[in-house]
């Protein structure tokens, strides 16, 4: 049976598709689809819609529709990737799949009625099951984003022409789901491009401070029970809520956290916030903090992310206190906390405030107020006054903008980066729903999950008590396991040696790849591939590489990863051969030169780890 086939493949691959459709098996509004033979003897599909009876495929002669639908496509060619939105009974997919003979596609068909059907009526076994990447659809779309971003070839969209007529408003929110994906995924890599680098190098510096300062979650996890936290952003806002926040200080009545350039604004009117937190891996990072160095204020406790830009933390007069920050590969590696308890690792994120938000919650804050979280533009504004360097936007930010709802539900311009602010902060929210969060930002982006109360109406309903303990932080500082350290330092030494080793190997291996290419010595070459995955095994299991360099160069790395398959499929052993040097050789030169612009930097960091053992030593 067809269904069985399908589901028994479904079960292998998609089980979250699999659980859906068996299901789905039971659902009378399936009979809202129902399979017809045409003229021609072949099969089409009917549905009612609005009381109606539509077909999407033709009545008389769907084999001969599917050909000009594929005809119509003149941009495909065998390096192409294809998303089929739309199934119907597959007549095109499997034309445009018995033409070329090499193109790998997944298949999207949002309406679950729809799915079934195509399911019960072509077997997959039939339609190049081994070119088959992925089948999603509007329950579950993991596989085709695995599809995007596995993906550096062509990928084109091809639709069913009527369903995308029957079902307009599925077709809209793919297309915005797409654009969305694409963009996010483009942004994603971008990012990890510019900061790759400055994240690993950032946790070898940083390693000093952390050592030498007590992990706020280790020290006061669970410790603020009943209590209420404001935590305080630099949203133009802010300045209408300035002599809400300095009665609520001057009273002790909530923990008062500042997030990014908001410190500026609450210095400005004289307001020191009960701790400022930072995490920013970009050298410009330390601007946030010039006018507490400047000012050589010592009363405003910093707690930083340990992937923060190290500069940051230079000079800092007040006290200082950390929390491990995902981008950081380096601390994991050597630190581990005396008890043998695990450390606490907070998640990256597009905006400190969602990191503070993930801190306050592992804090035990019952409460936790936002105030100047505006998450959108006000006029022209996108900073609070007091931030020296924030600019009013531009025009052309202006006409890119995009609106969402704000908090009294009228519309309000923002930008990507805010709104993915947004649904970051959003994400932690749900996923704590036992802390209460409110949103006091007047005209700012509405917060799904935290309520709108005007900041002045909180004090008057939640903040009557004084709570505020001047002595808050205070505390023994964190026990490192100190032989566990040692050992980490002289294992990562050795790990170093074997990298170096690893490498010339590799590179070996590659050059005898070559050199078979060269000769048309196929059979050479492809026993050797053997072995340069061995190299590649290697790398990824040495510890050196797995905390320093390959960090360094994650983007490259999952490029070179989820090329591998496509690689391989490649027929012509020339061109194979020739496309696998090229990638390998890449990446291993750009490792090899990161090995040695950390060379100093892995040395500085090693004399502090063993200054920190010999100080510890005699303490004790």
């Amino acid at each position: 049976m067809i269904l069985t086939d399908n589901l028994n493949i479904l079960k292998s691959h998609y089980l979250d598709i699999w659980n859906e459709i068996k299901l789905f098996e039971d659902k009378e509004n399936r009979k809202i689809v129902e399979v017809e033979k045409t003229r021609t003897g072949d099969k089409t599909l009917a549905i009612t819609k609005d009381n109606k009876r539509v077909y999407l495929h033709s009545k008389y002669n769907p084999i001969k529709e599917a050909e000009t639908i594929v005809e119509s496509f003149v941009d495909i060619d065998e390096n192409t990737n294809i998303i089929f939105y739309g199934t119907g009974l597959g007549y095109h997919i499997q034309q445009i799949l018995e033409k070329y003979k090499d193109i790998k596609y997944c298949i999207y068909e949002p309406i679950p009625e729809l799915l079934y059907a195509f399911l019960s009526n072509v077997n997959l076994k039939n339609l190049k099951e081994n070119r088959l990447m992925g089948i999603s659809t509007s329950f579950d779309m993991s596989s085709l984003d695995k599809f995007i971003d596995r993906n550096r070839d062509k990928i084109i969209i091809v639709e069913l022409p009527a369903h995308k007529q029957n079902f307009p408003k599925e077709n809209e929110k793919f297309n915005e789901k797409m654009l969305s994906t694409i963009k996010g995924k483009r942004r994603g890599i971008h990012i990890r491009y510019a900061l790759q680098k400055r994240w690993t190098i950032n946790g070898m510096k940083n390693l000093k401070e952390v050592l030498s300062t007590p992990n706020i979650i280790i020290e006061k996890k669970g410790k603020f029970k009943g209590k209420t936290a404001i935590l305080v952003a630099a949203g133009p806002s802010l300045d209408d809520e300035i002599e809400h926040i300095k009665y609520i200080k001057e009273n002790g009545l909530a923990y008062i956290f500042s997030v990014g350039s908001a410190i500026n604004t609450l210095i400005h009117n004289d307001i020191y916030p009960d701790a400022i937190t930072s995490f920013d891996p970009k050298e410009g990072n330390q601007k946030v903090f010039k006018i507490i160095k400047d000012k050589a204020i010592q009363d405003i406790p910093l707690i930083f992310g340990s992937s923060i830009g190290y500069e940051s933390l230079w000079n800092y007069p007040g006290s200082k206190y950390h929390m491990l920050t995902s981008p950081d590969s380096v601390s994991p590696y050597y630190l581990q906390n005396v008890d043998g308890v695990s450390i606490d690792i907070l998640s990256d994120a597009p905006t400190v405030a969602a990191v503070t938000l993930q801190l306050l919650i592992l804090l035990g804050f019952d409460n936790v107020i936002l105030v100047g979280q505006n998450l959108a533009f006000k006029g022209k504004r996108r900073h609070s006054e007091g931030v020296s360097y924030s600019k009013d936007l531009t025009d052309d930010e202006i006409e890119n903008g995009i609106f969402v709802k704000d908090v009294y539900g009228n519309d309000i311009l923002t930008n990507e980066e805010f709104n993915r602010m947004r649904e970051q902060i959003e994400f932690y929210i749900r996923l704590s729903p036992e802390v209460n969060v409110i949103n006091t930002t007047k005209g700012g982006a509405n917060i799904e999950g935290a309520k709108f109360i005007e900041l002045k109406e909180v004090i008057k309903t939640l903040l009557n008590d004084k709570i505020v303990e001047s002595d808050w932080l205070d505390g023994s500082k964190t026990s490192f396991d100190k032989e566990y350290l040692a050992s980490q330092s002289k294992k990562m030494d050795k790990a170093y040696a074997n990298a170096l080793k690893i490498n010339n190997e590799y590179k070996s291996v590659l050059n005898k790849i070559e050199k078979a290419i060269n000769s048309r010595n196929y059979n050479k070459a492809e026993n050797l591939y053997t072995k340069l995955d061995k190299e590649l095994r290697k790398i990824e299991n040495n510890d050196f590489y797995k905390t320093f360099i390959l960090p360094m160069n994650r983007v490259q790395y999952k490029i070179l990863a989820d090329s591998i398959d496509s690689l391989n499929d490649i027929k012509d052993s020339y061109e194979k051969g020739n496309k696998i040097v090229s990638s390998f050789k890449s990446f291993i030169d750009i490792c090899v030169k990161d090995i040695e612009m950390i060379k100093p930097i892995y040395e500085e960091m090693k004399e502090n780890i063993n200054d920190f053992l010999f100080r510890e030593e005699i303490s004790s």
